[in-house]
C-alpha cells in the first residue's frame, strides 16, 4: 500500500495489492533464510545481530516520532539527522571497539559497552540534529488534520469502520489512552526496571531466576494479549466468515449474520400469527 500503490500503480485493486503483498512476504522470507546463513557462517550470533540493529537502525527512532507527533518537524531534517546519527554511530561504535581492546574484530565489536555507545550515538545524535534542524533551519507548520484527508481507501472499501471508528472525539480519546499507556510504559521499562536491579548487586543464582521468571512472564502475558485481543474484537466477522465456509462446503447460502436476522424474522411472524401462545406463557 504505502510502496507499490504509492509509486508504481496508483490505481491498484485490492487483488492487485495483496498478490504483491505475498510476492514480497515470500521473497523476504527468501532473503532473510539466505542471509541467516551466511551470517552463521560468518560467525554472528543472534545477540550480535541484535544490538547491532540498534546501531543501524536506531538512528531514525527519534526523527520518526517526531515526525509522527510534532508539528514543527521537518521532513528534510528527519533524512538528514537518520544519515549523520547512522554515520556517527559507526563511528563511535569502531572508536568504541579500537578503544577498548585495541583492536577491531567481530568479538571486540559485540561486546556490551561498544554495542551500547553506538547505539546510544545512533539515538541521541539524530534526535538532536533533528531538532535543531526543525527548530532553528527550517521549521514547519503541519497540519495533521491532513493526514486525514490524504489517506485513501482501497476501492473505498468502509467495512470495519463504523461511525464510532470515525468520530473524530472517540478518536482524540484513544489517541490520549495510546499516549498515557504508552509514557508509562516507556518510563517503567527504561527507568523503573533497570533501576530495580541496582539494589540486588551482583545477582545471587536464586535472584536472576526470579529476576528471569518475571521476564518470561511478561512476554507470555504480551504474547497472549495481542494474540486474543485481535480475536475478541474481529469475533463477529470471523464468525461471518467460518460461516460462510461452512455453509459453502454444505451448499447453503448465507452466513451466521443472514441466519440470526431470518431467525429472528421467523420467530416476529410466529408472535403474529399466535399471539395467545405469548399471553398464556
Amino acid at each position: 500500500y504505502d510502496v507499490y500503490r504509492q509509486y508504481f500503480n496508483p490505481d491498484a485493486t485490492g487483488k492487485q495489492i495483496l498478490l504483491v503483498s505475498r510476492i514480497v512476504i515470500v521473497a523476504f522470507g527468501l532473503f532473510m533464510g539466505c542471509f541467516s546463513i551466511v551470517l552463521n557462517e560468518i560467525g554472528l550470533n543472534l545477540g550480535w545481530v541484535y544490538l547491532f540493529m540498534g546501531v543501524v537502525i536506531g538512528s531514525a527512532v527519534i526523527p520518526l516520532w517526531n515526525m509522527m507527533t510534532w508539528s514543527k518537524a521537518s521532513g528534510k531534517g528527519a533524512v538528514i539527522a537518520a544519515w549523520s546519527g547512522l554515520i556517527l554511530a559507526v563511528i563511535g561504535w569502531l572508536s568504541g571497539a579500537q578503544a577498548q581492546s585495541g583492536k577491531i574484530s567481530v568479538a571486540t565489536l559485540g561486546t556490551n559497552e561498544v554495542m551500547l555507545s553506538g547505539n546510544l550515538i545512533a539515538i541521541l545524535s539524530s534526535g538532536l540534529i533533528h531538532y535543531v534542524y526543525s527548530k532553528f533551519i527550517d521549521p514547519q507548520d503541519f497540519d495533521f488534520a491532513e493526514l486525514d484527508k490524504n489517506i485513501t481507501l482501497v476501492e473505498h472499501d468502509m467495512s470495519g469502520l463504523g461511525a464510532e471508528q470515525q468520530d473524530p472525539v472517540e478518536l482524540r480519546r484513544a489517541e490520549r489512552w495510546i499516549t498515557r499507556r504508552g509514557y508509562i510504559l516507556t518510563i517503567l521499562l527504561i527507568v523503573v526496571w533497570p533501576l530495580l536491579s541496582i539494589p540486588a548487586g551482583v545477582f545471587t543464582e536464586s535472584y536472576f531466576a526470579f529476576w528471569v521468571l518475571v521476564a518470561i512472564a511478561w512476554g507470555f502475558g504480551a504474547a497472549i494479549t495481542i494474540t486474543l485481543l485481535p480475536l475478541m474484537e474481529s469475533s463477529e466477522e470471523i464468525l461471518e466468515v467460518l460461516s460462510g465456509m461452512w455453509n459453502y462446503i454444505t451448499c447453503r447460502s448465507g452466513n451466521a449474520k443472514e441466519f440470526a436476522k431470518e431467525e429472528g424474522e421467523v420467530e416476529e411472524e410466529d408472535l403474529k400469527a399466535h399471539p395467545d401462545d405469548v399471553v398464556d406463557a
